[in-house]
């Protein structure tokens, strides 16, 4: 574990908020020059910490307005299903998980009849439950790494 001191928490919280802000901006912020800021980003990155930086996408901007939960019960070997399930262009994220679920998979769709296609897919790993998410009122977000002392030696 990479033991983080409180302006490497707050760097985090920042990048993790604004992947764009400027090392000048980002210093500013947590009271370093810029070129402290490129050299703290540069370890956090070699020690694995930050795994990059991605754009976040609104996908009902582009069209899918649907979000679906799959719970999927499969028996066999993960690693077959772990394959099909990446295969799934719609499928924006897979999770084993514990309990009598082996996945829960979050999908995206244009409209509602695209989620009989998407299954017809996941039901040759095994059985589903699916959900259609209505709202979000804690929208996938970041971790305050500051409120959570999130990287302390313990």
């Amino acid at each position: 574990m990479f033991i983080l001191d409180d302006i490497n928490r707050s760097l985090i919280d920042l990048l993790q908020t604004d992947g764009r802000m400027s090392y000048k901006d980002l210093g500013e912020r947590i009271g370093l020059t810029a070129p402290a800021v490129a050299e703290r980003v540069r370890k956090l990155e070699e020690a694995g910490v930050i795994a990059g930086f991605r754009a976040v996408i609104d996908y009902e901007a582009i069209g899918f307005p649907i979000l679906s939960i799959i719970r999927l019960k499969a028996p066999g070997r993960s690693e077959n299903i772990d394959d099909a399930v990446a295969a799934i262009p719609n499928v924006i994220e897979a999770n084993r998980v514990t309990g009598s679920d082996s996945h829960v998979l979050r999908a995206r769709l244009r409209h509602a009849s695209d989620l009989e296609v998407l299954l017809s897919d996941v039901w040759e790993q095994g059985d589903t439950i699916t959900n259609i998410v209505t709202s979000s009122p804690v929208p996938r977000r970041p971790m305050n790494l500051v409120a959570t002392n999130a990287g302390r030696e313990i």
